[in-house]
């Protein structure tokens, strides 16, 4: 199975990722400047040739820009000139490094660009996010009957809901009637999320996050988190991380007859977090703590050392196989007692915060 990976601009990563090539499945990314249409607080700006020059190695590469916010401004959907500006910058990265397409969230925002009648939608796949959240072969379905109504062309794979990846039955047969209708299209899972199980607070957090980036607030989401959301949660519940639907780099072999490629997230930690990640999942092995692998769920890597060799041989039978009732269950509080310690506060030296 090949990996979908951020990218983020950076030399070292970029030198790094181009020894990895024949693991790559494709490589997305956001714009880097101008309006915020991507699913995250924007990290760094980058001019589109600057991010164009970047890319270039990557000609065999899969790419895909992320256009996957949850909403913008509700003018700026009938805004030509707001979205011809998006367009422009997209067809200078197919034009230059082969951008394949762009990954949405908001039907409005997909809607939106195509009646702008820019040249270059008919040559982009129109790829899902994740977030779209598709767990049944209907809502696939659905997805790409509503596309084959814009220029878009077809997206090539499907992202598939993360909540799958604990229901192996369900799984196979959502895969199974998605290939049987549409034989050519390719299946990815998402690997290292970490956040609750079909998690309560997504659709607010990640309404949040769209609505911080509209610049009409100020962005609060990793606030919320800490006081009432995930962080929270895993605070007061620490062995209830173990029911959240990441697939560990050693489960891989599990899916290898039912997805194509993994998606790796984790683009807002960093180059050492996303290299260490993809050591991991193309070794299929992790030797240390798995929590430093999960996006959502990395601050708990401070509060704890969860030692993943620990956690075989029945890891993925077991959590696959449970009943996901957790008043009626201690698979997760055994398993987690067995495998994890809690970390002992270090004081940094006062230069650190310097």
């Amino acid at each position: 199975m090949k990996l979908s990976i951020p990218y983020i601009s950076s030399p070292d990563y970029s030198d790094y990722l181009q020894t990895k090539l024949p693991f790559l499945e494709s490589i997305y990314f956001s714009l880097g400047s101008g309006p915020v249409l991507d699913s995250r607080i924007r990290i760094s700006s980058l001019d589109i040739q600057t991010l164009a020059r970047e890319l270039s190695p990557f000609s065999r590469t899969k790419k895909y820009c992320l256009l996957n916010t949850r909403f913008v401004r509700p003018g700026l959907y009938m805004d030509k000139g707001f979205l011809t500006q998006a367009l422009d910058k997209i067809e200078i990265l197919h034009e230059t490094c082969g951008l394949d397409g762009i990954v949405f969230t908001d039907f409005y925002l997909l809607k939106g660009l195509d009646r702008t009648g820019h040249p270059i939608v008919p040559r982009l796949e129109a790829l899902p996010g994740v977030n779209c959240m598709i767990d049944t072969s209907q809502k696939a379905f659905a997805f790409m009957e509503m596309i084959e109504t814009t220029r878009f062309k077809l997206p090539g794979k499907i992202i598939l809901d993360r909540s799958l990846n604990r229901e192996p039955k369900k799984l196979a047969s959502t895969v199974r009637d998605i290939k049987a209708a549409r034989p050519h299209i390719k299946i990815e899972l998402l690997a290292n999320e970490g956040c609750i199980y079909q998690c309560p607070f997504k659709l607010g957090h990640d309404a949040q996050i769209s609505l911080s980036n509209t610049g009409l607030v100020r962005e609060t989401t990793y606030r919320l988190n800490q006081e009432l959301g995930c962080h929270a949660y895993f605070h007061d519940h620490g062995h209830r991380f173990l029911k959240s639907p990441f697939i560990r780099p050693e489960d891989l072999p599990h899916y290898s007859d039912l997805a194509d490629s993994v998606k790796l997230c984790g683009r807002t930690l960093g180059r050492r977090f996303l290299i260490r990640c993809i050591e991991a999942y193309i070794d299929r092995s992790f030797d240390g703590n798995l929590l430093d692998l999960m996006d959502a769920a990395n601050f708990l890597s401070g509060f704890y050392h969860m030692d993943n060799k620990k956690l075989d041989p029945d890891f993925f039978k077991t959590l696959t196989s449970c009943t996901k009732d957790c008043k009626c269950c201690n698979l997760c509080t055994e398993l987690f007692s067995g495998a994890t310690v809690k970390n002992k506060p270090i004081l940094q030296p006062y230069e650190d915060y310097r």
